[in-house]
């Protein structure tokens, strides 16, 4: 039997066993395939992150086109043999450097091998022992590019969670490559199991795939002509067509992601952004020739199609992969511009119902109206209603190109927009990466390239008509309230369709999806589509299943939400489902070796991502109990067991105000249920409001803020809305003391049937007299709000009337900013809570006691440049948790001790005559001094200035002189590594030494580096911290050879 890896088990080409001859087992041959991997070039951002790098490319780039675009040669050729001439000179920059570094390391390695003699010959030699560690943390720092490498490989920005990064590196990046790995394919009852058979398993399925369906143009003709398609504006259709500047193309460059990974070229982010200035003009050119109906150059034809296995699929089998198209920089910055265009237009064209990939729409909104209509269909159980959630196979690969041109044509989109679109959808090329092999060049003849940034809105310009079709036809009933129809929900190719009396209708609804199928190449998979039914008894479900070929179920799960009949049960199948998970998670986690902070980042990027989903689609719980078990299960986790050392208040104030910046679940939670209020306040959402309140008495704002809901209980028969006002009623008196003036008495006194579009709000009827509020008279009012009877005037008039007393709320509150904002709303509600759950901590417990041990008022500008500069200057979670431990007062101090063991000697550690205080053991202790003179000293010699000996410096790098930026960065570096150095030797008699806390300095050089190199290319300069004069005080010392 051999054990092997998934990643090498795919290169195992035979296996067998031996006959016996030397022993009395058989030995096994294992033959490995030793083909070469295949290998793609990358363009290193590291070569042009130094202004000198830059400016030399930059000059190289202006010479290229100088000489080239003389009207000789088209501009297609011209961009595409620019890039190879780059990359070129970008391979020849890297070899020299590789060269460079090669003979660093050999000469630096030859030291250690020399070093390492001298030890042998002088074991008890402390000086051997600290010059070899000094040239092992040299060796380590010429080593970096290969660690940054890695660090790029798993996406990892934040390595610094872990306390020893090389370790966390290796298990990451093991795991990464097992996950990756695909060791075997099963197809027509046959297994695959080397890379080469693998391989030729999904081309054979793409090659299928991506051919044309030869779907005839005078069907697609004959099918739109049915549909009332309207043509787009004048204004529409300029702004679709104009060419295009030099403004967009910067645009759009500068939103790419410098770390996304680049297309077949292999030009990053980096690289438009770093030499925009010489790019762009040839860039607006090539750009503005295709909407002319040039052709787009040919390296834009190009994609390398990565595989990822979609979860909870048997990964076996080659259908259950989702195709990610890696493309080209250049042709993604093309059509980022041409879909910011599209999105205008589109936001008028697609109605509301379908919410995905457009400005302003969120997913939550669709969960949001399928809970309503559960509810609805809760309260009129007489009537029968299914949700179909529809599944369409590899809905983004199979859409027809004929279809949206076509399409795009009979809206009549414009010339130049169809030119880009032609010659975008004309010829297409991808190459399958499997395993770090590749597959031959396939042809794609259908489909949008997922990857490519006009790909999901195309799709949804193509599935409106379907979703128009379902809207429009009056012989499909979905849910009716009012004047409102509800028959379908849309997230892209995630749809779920609204079915009133199912076993007579679902027929005639899927004929209609067919219907569109046939011609846009949208294939509907019973398999895997599902309706669940509301009302509708066992065998009528069952005769809707055979009529329908569907599958009938209890729970369907729309967009990460789990859904059944019964509202009761969406606790219970999300909440508690998901919190299982997770405290699963916190126990494995548990063995990680995180740091403090590292166990708050994975809460921040692992657990509050996932609960902050839920919050935000499901605010509905009603019971605190909940909400404080997560709290009780985060803190046992974060402190491991242990009793806290920092508040909780602390724990999740704002870093920006000397806190840690945990999540608080409940605060997110109540900034998530406040974002349905705004939706009540303003009532502007109708078709959800509408819905939500479909058997609500009067209006919305009688429950906000007359109260209402005192008198009408139905109010909380209701999961969301009973969820959500509990939350409202927390907070109202604390953002309005006084009555809004967006409130509207109309819309709060008048039944819900006698509504009107637009009621008048105080703003509209409250004047200023004198420094009074007054309303205003009713020809005033008439002349704004032409249908208000004499009769709603007496009521606007009583209304008034009561409100002045408390008075009206003349000053802009921040809810009032909430109401009109759009963007980050989640953040600002969360921001607002959770400075009101931290404001009596403004001035936190530690700062008083450090004041009084520095015998002076520390202002508090001192400390906000601690927590928002100095902070951010520490790259290392290990760095920034010294200081934040240091501030908080951390450490464990014999006097601390002697409060909990009565019997406890509470004497120094180190000199073992003074009471262990904080302060003392830290400062006042004369060994303690000791240390720190030293450090003063080396610190005053590295940097030629004269600095106070003041605590303040050394334990908070508090300061009032003024350092350039390089010094600044300096002195926070060597007092933190001072600080830690010190703490190694904290329950012990000794002190450490100047060569242990240099010792330390070199390791934080080397991860200062290795964030230098990892650090996202912006496109500007990057300052590398100037390291020269602690290595020239290091070669004072002879501590080190120092390999320049």
């Amino acid at each position: 039997m051999v054990w092997a890896s998934n990643c090498l088990s795919t290169k195992i080409s035979k296996i067998e066993i031996l006959t016996r001859t030397h022993s009395d087992h058989n030995p096994i041959k294992l033959i490995i395939n030793d083909s070469k991997r295949i290998r793609r070039w990358k363009l290193n951002d590291v070569l042009f992150k130094s202004e000198e790098d830059i400016n030399k490319n930059k000059e190289l780039l202006k010479e290229y086109f100088q000489m080239n675009d003389t009207g000789e040669t088209n501009i297609q050729t011209i961009w595409d043999a620019s890039k190879a001439v780059m990359r070129g000179h970008f391979i020849r920059q890297k070899s020299w450097m590789n060269k460079q570094k090669n003979q660093k390391l050999q000469k630096v390695q030859e030291l250690i091998t020399e070093m390492e003699d001298k030890l042998k010959k002088s074991p008890k030699q402390q000086k051997y022992k600290k010059e070899l560690e000094m040239l092992q943390v040299q060796k380590d720092n010429l080593e970096l590019d290969q660690l940054a490498k890695k660090l790029k490989y798993i996406k990892q920005d934040h390595f610094q969670n872990a306390n020893k990064p090389n370790k966390w590196l290796a298990r990451k990046i093991g795991r990464k490559k097992q996950k990756q790995h695909i060791f075997k394919i099963e197809e027509g009852g046959k297994s695959y199991w080397t890379d080469k058979d693998i391989i030729n398993q999904f081309e054979k399925f793409y090659k299928d795939l991506y051919k044309n369906d030869q779907i005839k143009k005078e069907e697609i003709m004959k099918y739109l002509n049915k549909r009332n398609l309207q043509k787009i504006s004048e204004k529409q259709r300029e702004n679709l067509n104009k060419p295009i500047n030099e403004q967009e193309i910067k645009t759009a460059i500068r939103k790419m992601d410098s770390n996304k990974a680049p297309g077949p070229d292999g030009f990053t982010a980096a690289y438009y952004k770093t030499f925009e200035q010489e790019l762009i003009p040839y860039l607006t050119k090539l750009m503005n020739g295709i909407l002319n109906q040039e052709k787009i150059p040919e390296t834009w034809k190009e994609a390398n199609i990565t595989i990822i296995h979609k979860e909870g699929s048997d990964p076996v089998n080659v259908k259950n992969y989702r195709p990610i198209s890696l493309l080209n920089i250049d042709y993604k910055i093309f059509t980022s511009i041409l879909s910011e265009r599209m999105k205008k237009f589109l936001m008028d064209l697609i109605k509301e119902d379908q919410t995905g990939f457009l400005p302003n729409r969120h997913l939550r909104d669709n969960v949001r109206i399928i809970i309503d209509i559960l509810e609805y269909y809760e309260v009129n159980s007489q009537k029968e209603m299914a949700l179909m959630a529809v599944d369409a196979e590899k809905a983004f690969d199979n859409i027809n190109w004929d279809f949206f041109k076509i399409l795009m044509k009979e809206i009549d989109i414009g010339y130049q927009f169809l030119n880009a679109i032609d010659a975008i959808y004309k010829e297409q090329t991808a190459k399958i990466l499997i395993n770090g092999s590749e597959s031959k060049i396939i042809k794609i003849q259908k489909g949008t390239r997922q990857g490519c940034p006009l790909s999901p809105l195309i799709f949804i310009f193509a599935i409106e008509i379907l979703l128009n079709v379902i809207r429009e036809d009056s012989n499909l009933k979905g849910t009716k309230i009012r004047n409102l129809h509800y028959k379908v929900r849309a997230f892209a190719d995630d749809l779920i369709f609204i079915i009133e009396n199912p076993t007579e209708d679902i027929q005639k609804w899927i004929e209609k999806i067919n219907e569109f199928g046939l011609v846009a190449g949208f294939k509907l998979n019973k398999k895997k589509s599902m309706i669940l039914t509301k009302n509708i008894n066992k065998k009528e479900q069952e005769k809707l299943k055979e009529i329908s070929g569907v599958q009938i179920t209890n729970k369907i799960n729309y967009l990460g939400i789990n859904i059944t009949a019964k509202n009761s049960q969406l606790l219970k199948n999300n909440y508690e489902e998901k919190w299982t998970g997770i405290k699963k998670n916190l126990e494995n986690w548990k063995t990680l070796k995180l740091s403090l902070l590292g166990r708050i980042s994975v809460i921040k990027m692992n657990i509050l991502p996932k609960m902050l989903f839920l919050f935000q689609n499901l605010p509905i719980i009603r019971n605190q109990t909940l909400l404080q078990k997560w709290k009780k299960d985060l803190t046992k986790f974060v402190w491991q067991g242990k009793r806290p050392r920092i508040k909780h208040t602390n724990l999740i104030d704002e870093t920006k105000r000397g806190g840690l910046g945990m999540p608080d679940l409940r605060l997110y939670y109540e900034a998530c249920a406040l974002l349905y209020v705004k939706d009540w306040t303003t009532l502007k959402r109708e078709s959800i409001i509408n819905l939500e309140g479909h058997d609500l008495r009067t209006g919305w704002h009688a429950y906000l803020w007359y109260d209402k809901i005192k008198l009408e209980k139905n109010f909380c028969n209701h999961f969301i809305r009973s969820a959500v006002i509990k939350i409202w009623n927390k907070y109202k008196a604390r953002i309005y003391p006084k009555t809004p003036l967006w409130i509207s008495p109309l819309e709060a006194c008048q039944r819900r049937l006698s509504g009107t579009e637009k009621w008048p709000l105080y703003k509209d009827i409250v004047v200023q007299v004198g420094g009074q509020s007054e309303m205003r008279t009713q020809e005033d009012i008439n002349a704004k709000f032409t249908n208000i009877s004499w009769f709603q005037h007496r009521q606007l008039r009583e209304f008034f009337n009561k409100d002045r007393k408390q008075g009206f709320m003349d000053k802009e509150t921040f809810w009032d900013r909430i109401m009109i904002s759009e963007k980050k709303v989640i953040t600002k509600l969360y921001r607002q809570l959770l400075e009101w759950a931290t404001e009596e901590e403004t001035v936190k417990e530690c700062m008083t006691k450090w004041a009084v041990n520095f015998g002076r008022t520390i202002r508090m500008e001192q400390w906000e440049i601690m927590w928002n500069r100095k902070m951010k200057q520490m790259y290392s979670y290990d760095l920034k948790e010294n200081l934040i431990k240091m501030f908080y007062r951390w450490y464990i101090t014999p006097q601390k001790l002697g409060y909990y063991y009565k019997d406890m000697n509470t004497a120094c550690w180190k000199c073992k005559q003074h009471e262990g205080t904080f302060f003392h053991m830290w400062w006042t202790c004369e060994k303690a001094k000791k240390y720190w003179k030293i450090v003063h000293e080396s610190m005053q010699k590295i940097l030629k200035t004269n600095y106070q000996f003041k605590p303040e410096l050394f334990l908070l790098g508090i300061t009032e002189l003024k350092p350039t930026e390089n010094e600044e960065l300096l002195i926070n570096y060597m007092t933190t590594a001072a600080r830690i150095t010190y703490a190694k030797y904290w329950r012990q008699e000794e002190i450490p030494d100047a060569d242990q806390w240099i010792l330390k300095l070199m390791e934080i050089k080397n991860m200062d580096r290795l964030t230098y190199i990892i650090t996202k290319h912006q496109g500007v300069p990057k300052r590398c911290t100037d390291w020269k004069p602690i290595l020239v005080y290091i070669q004072q010392r002879r501590m080190i050879t120092c390999i320049q």
